[in-house]
């Protein structure tokens, strides 16, 4: 070898140890034949702990050079911390050095034709799972972030590693190289306090201090464009009722199972976190947003899916979500957090159980519109600016086919004269106390048109089901409201029938059944609506004396798919008759359901098969 190429091959070999070690440098001297020795020398620092894959990159390892290679790599790594190990595609160890050695608690000799996963038996971090080697072999790659892993040293401590992959050909087998850093924790802190300092101790999860500080790193990574990182932001339905329901044993409980929920449907290389309360976020490492979408969407679907079994009682939530893509170096970790819980704000305003993308035009606009909604709601109020619609209730059976029974529904038309849904307002009148106000102007506009439908056809009167809010339920004083109405607008009291959501129900049992048994007493009817939306006992129900209880639609919709569905519809159908109430099925869209209904026994229909709503006042 001449001077030239000495020159050549040393350099070679300080580029490559350089470049994947920053803030470090070796040195590399003597002819690459392997007659004389080569010495190399390890100048300051240790940075990524994937240096093997830029050697491997310059140097592809065949079996003809495969020894020379690895005294090579012996020596280069014999000075450094990082515990490198050489697998074969059998599994077995064929390198190891000094670091790894002292990590298993053996002599390098020991090592060598071990299988790597009895000697180095690692378990995930985040949800404890062991991590095999097929898995590692898996993220291999440049760009793939490193997996962190526990390992239960020869000492009996536990070992908190970020574990790099590179795998190369070796002519007709492949061989990974992993290099192993210990991250566990500084001197002279106990890796109980390190833990606790970045996991959340009801859920194990990392918790909101360790995750912004992942996110920090995938933030400052500056990958690829087909590399971005993706920010999911989670925020549970209806989790309050639990808490209120079952107390706070029960809402841990929960929050512990819905915990491994997620940990189930998330990627071994992603950072699951519990921010605090009933909140959520997932970093999606090099994940595409169509890609992130899907996941998101699967996650939405297992919260929904998930029942939540607590004293007999069985709670259902939803999960709303905000999606943000790391496209912005510029943008810190704290700005994307805010710019994810935009988005998941924006989802629950959508009507919850929902996704939203983050788009910075829309978030600019997004606390300002929410006021001018309140806005719109105020001078709907002074100016009548809302109408009622009326959707029929179908009896299906003999007794009950000619009954005249329909739901009120609440549209607001705003200056323009365009109708605005209920989903888009209702959430901003609730969150702004404005409830009230709207259900007494239902109540005043709808009992004088009930009036002329009753006069109408006094041999037959119809049903009206009026929804009622949390507010009114809990005012003292919105039973004299109603009095005061049905005399001044001689409405008849049989003729009225309030809805009330099986989730407000039990929130407020004391006061809904106190209301109930009060109106009751002057003739009106009361609805259990979206039974099954929380919880599916029926416990309760002998505390709610209701005249009707309609079956929530989520059940009714996917009865054909679900035949756990059917169960349920049939469940809460029998319960309720054996407790002499009629059952309502909403959201019935076909009359394949239809059918299926009337076979089952159910009292009434509601939904788009049986008729659509359209204008009453």
């Amino acid at each position: 070898m001449t001077q030239r190429q000495a020159l050549n091959f040393a350099w070679r070999t300080l580029a490559a140890l350089a470049v994947l070690f920053s803030g470090g440098a070796a040195l590399a001297w003597g002819p690459a034949d392997g007659s004389q020795p080569i010495a190399v020398f390890w100048f300051a620092g240790l940075g990524s702990a994937s240096a093997l894959g830029g050697w491997l990159a310059w140097n592809s390892i065949s079996s003809s050079r495969l020894r020379d290679q690895l005294n090579l790599i012996d020596t280069a790594f014999r000075c450094v911390d990082v515990a490198v190990v050489g697998i074969d595609d059998r599994g077995q160890i064929f390198f190891a050095n000094a670091a790894a050695a002292k990590l298993a608690g053996a002599e390098h000799a020991e090592l060598i034709g071990q299988a790597y996963e009895s000697r180095f038996p690692l378990r995930n971090a985040a949800d404890g799972k062991p991590v095999l080697l097929q898995e590692l072999q898996f993220e291999c790659g440049d760009n793939v972030p490193a997996l962190r892993a526990v390992l239960r040293d020869a000492g009996g401590n536990e070992r908190v590693l970020d574990i790099s992959c590179a795998c190369e050909d070796a002519g007709r087998r492949q061989v990974i190289f992993l290099a192993m850093e210990d991250v566990s924790v500084p001197h002279g802190i106990s890796l109980e306090l390190f833990w606790q300092a970045n996991h959340d101790a009801l859920t194990g999860l990392v918790n909101r201090r360790g995750f912004e500080e992942a996110l920090r790193k995938a933030i400052a990574a500056d990958d690829a464009p087909d590399k971005r990182h993706t920010l999911l932001f989670l925020d549970l339905d209806r989790f309050k009722l639990i808490n209120d329901s079952g107390g706070h044993a029960a809402g841990d409980e929960f929050l512990r199972q819905i915990a491994a929920v997620l940990r189930a449907r998330v990627r071994t290389s992603d950072v699951l976190a519990r921010m605090g309360g009933d909140e959520f976020a997932v970093l999606l490492h090099a994940c595409p947003v169509e890609q992130a979408l899907r996941i998101a969407n699967a996650i939405r679907m297992d919260v929904s899916n998930f029942r939540f079994v607590w004293r007999e009682k069985v709670f259902h939530v939803g999960a709303s979500i905000g999606l943000v893509v790391l496209s912005d170096p510029a943008a810190g970790a704290e700005e994307a957090m805010e710019q994810a819980d935009s988005a998941c704000y924006a989802a629950k305003e959508a009507g919850r159980d929902q996704i939203r993308v983050f788009h910075a035009k829309a978030a600019s606009h997004q606390p300002r519109a929410d006021m001018n909604i309140v806005e719109t709601i105020h001078d709907a109020i002074e100016r009548n600016g809302f109408r009622l619609f009326r959707q029929r209730i179908a009896g299906l059976d003999e007794t009950t086919a000619k009954s005249r029974h329909f739901e009120l529904l609440l549209r607001m038309v705003d200056r323009e004269g365009k109708l605005v849904p209920p989903m888009v307002f209702i959430p901003s009148a609730e969150r702004h106390n404005m409830m009230q106000a709207i259900d007494r102007w239902v109540l005043a506009n709808a009992l004088p048109a009930i009036r002329r439908e009753c006069e109408a056809t006094p041999d037959s009167l119809p049903v009206f089901d009026i929804n009622l809010s949390a507010e009114s339920i809990n005012d003292s004083r919105f039973p004299q409201f109603v009095r005061e109405q049905i005399a001044l607008h001689g409405t008849p009291p049989e003729a009225i029938c309030f809805e009330i959501t099986e989730t407000l129900a039990v929130a407020n049992l004391t006061k809904a059944a106190e209301l109930i048994r009060e109106l009751k007493d002057l003739g009106l009817r009361f609805a259990l609506d979206d039974f099954g939306a929380g919880m599916c006992s029926f416990a309760y129900l002998k505390h709610l004396p209701v005249d009707y209880v309609k079956i929530d639609g989520a059940f009714v919709r996917d009865m054909f798919a679900e035949p756990m569905n059917r169960e349920v519809v049939s469940a809460i159908n029998n319960i309720a008759h054996s407790l002499g109430m009629k059952t309502i099925a909403e959201f019935v869209e076909t009359e394949g359901t239809l059918n299926r209904l009337r076979e089952m026994g159910v009292d009434y229909a509601q939904g788009h098969a049986v008729g659509r709503p359209f204008y009453f006042s």
